[in-house]
């Protein structure tokens, strides 16, 4: 790694205290843990090196000459609330506290404090800004001309997929999108439809598995007069609607063999027949399918032509689930966020960053539709100007936090905990020399400390 990468990686600290040793030994023992620190003596120095630098977090002592803390908070605050602050201060004056938070600090340590426990507060700070920052950001693509894309998010895997879906778009080419349920695999596709030079035309949309197999033939194809019984009249199919734009196969994996035949002859000849027909009608239309089934797996199990696989896997666009890209949790809750209150009329502006730090340790197992749907609720019961942890509900976490009180859950845990404490008592509590050896980083040594109430 460079030393510029590297210098990219630190998280810059300030620190803004008249007692110069505290600054230091600060300085000191931050650096071991990836902080790179300056320094400011009082409250105007500290602003001024605000104006001229880029900080990810500050150290804000209460009582300074001059500006002190809550001055300074006042005047970060006029600038809008961007960067977390730590206050620090040697009395524990409850009403400082209040005071301190009021005025946008997020948290207030007492002197003389643990400064493992420093390292713990500071990361969590500068976690939840940044994803306090990529909701505001999401918030603010959903007012832009990019609204439509500004859901794909800004993972690298979703990036190469917006690449991809840019390339295709303008082509006849049958597109192949897959996924899990709820990864927006027809949001995707109407995407390609609207980038296309079919736009003008209809997106037709069907759920294959939606539709029982003795009717899907009609469904898609239409059939005559005649045709069945009820079949009063001739009644065209998706197909021949979709004419000049885009069929969308939705769960394609489900389709039974003997359709599957069809649509193969479909994708051949470009033509179709209607059921009780005897004439051939050529079609215009561009297919897109999707699937959250392995094909591959459903080839070899024969429960899938190959020749239609090959036939339909023209272009591939594979989407990821959700906890695959946890970058994009943030801005997908400021873009829904900023949607539903819009839509329904509701006064919610923000979310705190206790509730994205719920949101972001949530797994999501039904994907982007799971995350929209947990929004939508949210901003409906929501009673202030922020959401809050309270006005959501996700029953993954109970069932974790069940799975936690479990006998197993606490015998690991017991074990993790006794190794933690032998390894300190060997090494003296010098904790460099306990991480190395129980092969962890310093930090995570920290956080285990803090989790397991050692000292």
């Amino acid at each position: 790694m460079s030393d510029e990468a590297k210098r990219d990686e630190l998280k810059r600290i300030l620190i803004i205290d008249d007692e110069k040793n505290l600054r230091s030994s600060l300085s000191e023992f931050l650096s071991l843990d990836g902080f790179e620190c300056t320094g400011a003596a009082n409250g105007e120095a500290g602003l001024a090196l605000l104006e001229n630098e880029v900080f990810d977090a500050a150290l804000l002592d209460l009582k300074m000459p001059g500006l002190d803390g809550l001055a300074v908070l006042q005047k970060l605050r006029e600038g809008g609330p961007s960067l977390p602050v730590i206050m620090m201060s040697a009395h524990g004056d409850i009403r400082d506290a209040v005071s301190a938070m009021k005025l946008g600090a997020v948290d207030f340590l007492v002197k003389p404090f643990d400064p493992a426990e420093l390292v713990i507060r500071l990361d969590k700070a500068i976690a939840d800004s940044l994803l306090i920052r990529m909701a505001r950001l999401g918030q603010r693509l959903d007012a832009s001309s990019s609204a439509s894309t500004a859901w794909l998010g800004d993972d690298p895997a979703m990036k190469d997929i917006l690449r991809l879906l840019r390339r295709v778009a303008p082509t006849p080419s049958t597109v192949l999108i897959t996924g899990e349920s709820g990864t927006g695999k027809e949001v995707i596709a109407r995407e390609i439809h609207r980038l296309s030079p079919r736009a003008a035309g209809p997106f037709v949309p069907i759920n294959v598995s939606a539709i029982p197999d003795t009717l899907l033939e009609s469904e898609l194809f239409g059939y005559e007069k005649g045709a069945f019984t009820g079949a009063e009249n001739r009644k065209p199919g998706l197909f021949e609607l979709a004419s000049g734009g885009t069929l969308f196969l939705d769960e394609l994996g489900e389709m039974p063999l003997i359709m599957q035949v069809k649509i193969l002859r479909v994708l051949q000849d470009r033509t179709i027949m209607r059921v009780g027909g005897s004439r051939a009608i050529p079609i215009d239309v561009r297919i897109i399918a999707a699937t959250n089934r392995n094909l591959e797996e459903a080839v070899r199990s024969l429960k899938f032509r190959e020749d239609l696989y090959f036939r339909i896997n023209v272009i591939r666009l594979h989407l990821p689930a959700l906890r695959e890209r946890p970058r994009d949790i943030a801005p997908l809750v400021g873009l829904f966020l900023a949607r539903f209150a819009r839509e329904m009329g509701r006064p919610v502006t923000g979310i705190s960053s206790e509730a994205l730090r719920l949101i972001s340790d949530y797994s999501f197992p039904g994907n982007i539709r799971e995350l929209e749907n947990s929004i939508e609720r949210a901003v409906i019961l929501c009673e202030t100007d922020t959401l809050q942890p309270s006005d959501f509900a996700l029953k993954e976490r109970a069932q974790a936090s069940i799975q936690e009180s479990s006998p197993a859950m606490r015998s690991v845990r017991d074990a993790e905990r006794q190794a933690v404490i032998a390894s300190l008592s060997r090494n003296g509590g010098h904790r460099e020399k306990t991480a190395a050896e129980l092969g962890i980083s310093r930090r995570t040594l920290l956080t285990k400390i803090k989790e397991y109430g050692l000292s």
